[in-house]
């Protein structure tokens, strides 16, 4: 499978954030990371076995970070609040069954530490889940700039770093 792209995802959160993965033995509340059906994980600590899927496709560090950014309570970037400050979506190009990756996140369950970050690991790019790949875009940023996918970017940012500190203040 792909053991050193995932082992390179956690080295970069125990290398810039006080978050540590160790692999476990007999601990109750534990991430599992199985060969599933797409790149995805259940958002936060759940208790207990807590799923994250790497599928095929998802051999990249960025999509390893990404998910692992979920796993410990991570949202969407392009789903804050306030997103719509910063980016168009354009939900009529979006493949029906994938419209819940665009949901707003509520204002009130949400903590926004810095400005909005479009080259967040957690920003998909202009093209996600687009019934036309590479054709109707599904966001674009109001400034221009270029949105990247998380496979796309080597991992963090500065801004995902500054933001996983102040939230498990380390």
């Amino acid at each position: 499978w792909f053991k050193p792209v995932i082992m390179e995802g956690m080295a970069q959160y125990q290398r810039y954030t006080c978050i540590r993965f160790v692999e476990r033995t007999d601990e109750r509340d534990f991430i599992r990371i199985f060969n599933g059906n797409g790149c995805w994980s259940i958002i936060g600590r759940n208790g207990g076995m807590q799923n994250l899927s790497l599928g095929q496709g998802c051999n990249y560090v960025g999509l390893v970070v990404h998910e692992l950014g979920h796993a410990i309570g991570l949202f969407h970037e392009h789903q804050r609040s306030d997103r719509n400050n910063y980016i168009t979506v354009y939900k009529d190009n979006v493949i029906p069954d994938q419209l819940h990756n665009f949901v707003l996140t509520d204002p009130n369950s949400e903590i926004i530490f810095s400005r909005y970050d479009y080259n967040s690991i957690m920003h998909y790019g202009s093209y996600a889940f687009s019934k036309r790949p590479n054709k109707l875009p599904t966001m674009v940023a109001k400034n221009g700039q270029r949105l990247y996918e998380p496979y796309e970017k080597p991992g963090f940012d500065q801004f995902d770093v500054y933001m996983i500190r102040k939230l498990y203040q380390c």
